[in-house]
């Protein structure tokens, strides 16, 4: 099997030769493949970004090259680039990118207008489109009518009009509620399987890695290592070129994806103190967040008690602590100190069998995550919700997988709780996990 998109040695330097000169791309190699969903990973500014713009064509390079099923980009004409760009690639955008004055239809309609296909055409193509993404009844309405989520799926529809090879996204889901983005992570995951495109979804959101074959992990301008996903359905022959080894062990990866899936792209020993750090939710300069990882680092090891981090929380920046304000000190304390002893009293607990741990466990890991929650939940939900539990226990679920199960209704197995409620709790369960595997319980 060959690329149909490969990059060789690529960079991109703006302002070369100048005090300001920045290097957004530095010597990045990378090959995608037929039918492959593919995921540059990331935080901002890593140039995740710039790379999918530079295999679209529209960002210039300042050395190496890219590869268009097999022919070097650079040897095209402006004809040949417009007729790549329109026709062998699809874009979605994150701020969808739509003409406001323009109509749902003829917005997906318009990339046809430019390659000249007759008006008769292109409207049912794009009357297909719209019936297959549930927007048919809005084909008259201005975009500005709709929800964010029915934005996107236009934006969606517009990037298949031309029936595209390679579908771009960048950072799609990023202006949408949970329910909207889980919607559109499905519908791109359906174009990915059934109509057999390719992929390239660029994210700093590590809940959407599962969705990949293979997930590239972007920092400071280069590739740090690509990670294949089990169910990747690519040949061996073509991931044993394709797949960098990662700097962490398959065991230790596969352990994080599984009782962590917060930040897949950090080691297990980064990974304990940025999980707790991640669940305070003020925010904080860089250095004081360095800071604090390397308390929280010093606290889950025993090197500080519990009273030892809070001052040090307090303590001025210029004398070795955090530096925060008492009332922000204190409530990061109290949610550290929540995960400490859970940690601890399940620790402290005796127990005649697995079974009696497990069963502790569930019961622990059930309050924790509920003690936040303010609606009363009834017998049946609360029966749920530890069945769920337990199936992520037993990894019999993923992470993703519990916050869909205990959103769904009662009649179907699930807790039914509201979206933006299951998604909460799935997120503090990942969190006492997380924290419960890094002190070995």
């Amino acid at each position: 099997m060959e690329p149909i998109l490969k990059a060789e040695n690529v960079r991109v330097t703006y302002n070369e030769g100048k005090d300001n000169e920045f290097t957004a791309l530095n010597d990045i190699s990378l090959e995608v493949y037929p039918e492959e969903y593919l995921i540059f990973f990331g935080p901002s500014g890593c140039g995740k970004s710039t790379m999918l713009y530079t295999l679209l064509g529209v960002q210039g390079i300042t050395g190496g090259k890219v590869f268009v099923n097999g022919q070097d980009s650079s040897k095209f004409t402006e004809k040949e680039k417009t007729s790549i760009s329109s026709q062998f690639f699809g874009i979605v955008f994150q701020n969808f990118n739509l003409i406001y004055s323009l109509n749902v239809a003829d917005n997906i309609t318009l990339p046809q207008v430019f390659i000249n296909v007759p008006a008769r055409e292109r409207k049912e193509k794009g009357q297909i489109l719209m019936e297959r993404f549930g927007i048919a009844t809005r084909a008259h309405n201005l975009p500005n009518n709709l929800s964010g989520g029915q934005q996107q799926r236009v934006a969606i529809c517009r990037a298949l009009m031309n029936d595209p090879q390679i579908l771009l996204a960048d950072e799609p889901v990023g202006n949408l509620d949970s329910e909207s983005a889980r919607v559109a992570m499905q519908t791109l995951s359906e174009i990915n399987r059934k109509d057999k495109k390719t992929i390239i979804l660029v994210t700093h959101d590590p809940n959407y890695l599962p969705f990949a074959d293979r997930i590239y992990y972007f920092k400071d301008g280069k590739i740090e290592k690509v990670v294949k996903n089990d169910h990747s359905r690519l040949p061996d022959e073509v991931l044993k070129k394709a797949t960098v080894k990662p700097d962490i062990s398959v065991e230790e990866f596969k352990e994080m994806e599984r009782l962590a899936h917060v930040r897949p792209s950090l080691s297990i020993d980064e990974l304990k103190s940025w999980i707790l750090t991640q669940y305070l939710l003020e925010e904080m300069s860089t250095p004081q967040m360095e800071r604090l990882e390397k308390d929280m680092e010093a606290l889950l090891n025993g090197a500080l008690t519990m009273d030892e981090f809070k001052k040090n929380l307090e303590k001025p920046f210029s004398n070795g602590g955090v530096g925060l304000y008492y009332v922000t000190a204190k409530k990061y304390s109290e949610k550290i100190a929540a995960v400490v002893n859970i940690i601890q009293g399940f620790k402290g607990l005796e127990f005649k069998s697995p079974h009696d741990k497990k069963k502790e466990l569930v019961y622990l890991l059930r309050e924790f995550i509920l003690n936040e929650f303010t609606s009363d939940l009834s017998y049946s939900q609360i029966v749920r919700l530890e069945r769920a539990i337990v199936a992520r226990l037993n990894q019999e679920v993923t992470s993703d997988e519990f916050v869909w199960l205990i959103g769904r209704p009662i009649a179907d197995g699930g807790a039914h709780l509201r979206s933006t409620s299951a998604v909460h709790i799935g997120q503090k369960l990942e969190i006492i996990l997380a924290a419960l595997q890094q002190s070995n319980v």
